[in-house]
């Protein structure tokens, strides 16, 4: 016999729209979750700059190549190093559960006296990395956005979008934090003490659970009404 296409009912057609549309229109949320991380004292009592440093959640590493004249916590010739913590964020298994981010606000609160020009800072870094053996992420320059004078010490905030201004990868950053098991490291070199910081991440877009309920439901319905058609075409064949 030859083959003869099945033609879908209007009234099936038009629930088929229905649904192809439903689904297109489903309204989709984010999960946002945010750490922070702060210093103990914005000028910290500096120690030998063969010994290490930490300043509240913040670590600033020894430095003994920078030579006589410096010590570790002045905010000159220093890495520091801390750690996001998200895990204890409500929404954390919510966020991983999503598989990727979309977006990364990082905003830092630096303390310096070093200025070039009566800016700074001048040619710093900074980059999700482990204190030792870094990480696959290139460092980046922060523009310079404090003002004042060399050797007295002035403070300011930035906030920099990891993936849409720096050009990071939002899965590379996604792994980053799944890799750590919930803890994000970072580094900081190297001209000013780290006061503050804090990480917002943003994950892709998910569906309403409302809305994938209702859409289910909806082809379940189609779907219903499909096998029950294809039932009484056979009854009329035969």
């Amino acid at each position: 016999m030859p083959f003869t296409p099945r033609v879908l009912s209007p009234r099936t057609a038009s629930m088929a729209a229905l649904a192809t549309t439903a689904a297109l229109a489903l309204p989709a949320h984010a999960v946002v979750i945010t750490a922070s991380a702060t210093a103990a004292s914005t000028q910290p009592a500096t120690v030998p700059v063969t010994n290490a440093l930490q300043n509240g959640a913040f670590l600033i590493a020894a430095n003994p190549a920078a030579g006589p004249g410096h010590v570790t916590g002045d905010g000159v010739d220093e890495a520091t190093s801390w750690s996001f913590d998200f895990t204890t964020h409500p929404d954390y298994t919510a966020f991983m559960a999503t598989g990727g981010l979309v977006e990364a606000q990082l905003r830092l609160t630096l303390n310096t006296q070093f200025f070039v020009g009566g800016v700074g800072p001048i040619t710093d870094v900074v980059r999700p990395a482990l204190p030792i053996g870094g990480g696959v992420f290139p460092a980046w320059t922060l523009p310079s956005f404090i003002n004042g004078v060399a050797g007295t010490f002035s403070s300011g905030t930035t906030t920099q979008n990891l993936v849409a201004s720096v050009g990071m990868s939002g899965a590379d950053l996604f792994n980053w934090l799944s890799t750590n098991n919930g803890q994000f490291p970072m580094v900081y070199a190297d001209d000013a003490i780290v006061t503050a910081a804090e990480l917002t991440l943003v994950s892709l877009p998910v569906p309403e659970p409302g809305a994938a309920g209702l859409l289910a439901a909806g082809l379940a319905v189609l779907a219903a009404l499909n096998r029950r058609r294809g039932v009484g075409s056979a009854r009329q064949e035969a």
